[in-house]
């Protein structure tokens, strides 16, 4: 991940947009073309909390050590061993499973599982084409992909 484009809470609205889209597209999932952002954002709204990105953990980090978004402006302080001491214990809690700047508070399998039972039992999806399996497959598929540098 490149320090140009660290990722945000709304590439995060991102990936799950892309998720969406993929079924829809893929045929392996049908509703209503104007549902297409609720769906969306209830799939971001279920899901998002389990998906961190790097703002999040710069936002943790300086909550842990008591700073100010404004000290950020002072590029010495970032560099400082306060500084990198809590981020890597903040990073530590995120767990090990990190990808394309998102950090998963759950299992990628397990997120890709929430979804999909959102879809078996949402009142916007009209039909779902797809085993489970097949759906959780292309949900793992869609995030491992995912770049947040192209969204800029």
């Amino acid at each position: 991940m490149s320090a140009t484009h660290p990722t945000k809470r709304e590439t995060v609205h991102s990936l799950c947009k892309s998720i969406v889209t993929r079924l829809e597209n893929h045929k392996s999932i049908s509703f209503p073309v104007r549902l297409r952002q609720i769906v969306a954002d209830e799939v971001f709204h279920l899901v998002g909390p389990f998906i961190l990105t790097d703002e999040d953990l710069r936002d943790r980090t300086l909550a842990k050590i008591g700073a100010k978004a404004s000290v950020l402006e002072d590029s010495q302080f970032t560099d400082s061993a306060q500084y990198k001491t809590a981020k890597s214990m903040v990073r530590q809690s995120f767990g090990d499973d990190e990808l394309n700047g998102f950090y998963f508070q759950k299992p990628l399998k397990a997120v890709a599982e929430t979804i999909v039972q959102y879809f078996m039992r949402s009142s916007h999806i009209d039909d779902v084409y797809e085993t489970d399996e097949d759906l959780e497959h292309q949900i793992v598929e869609v995030v491992q992909k995912f770049n947040p540098s192209e969204l800029h």
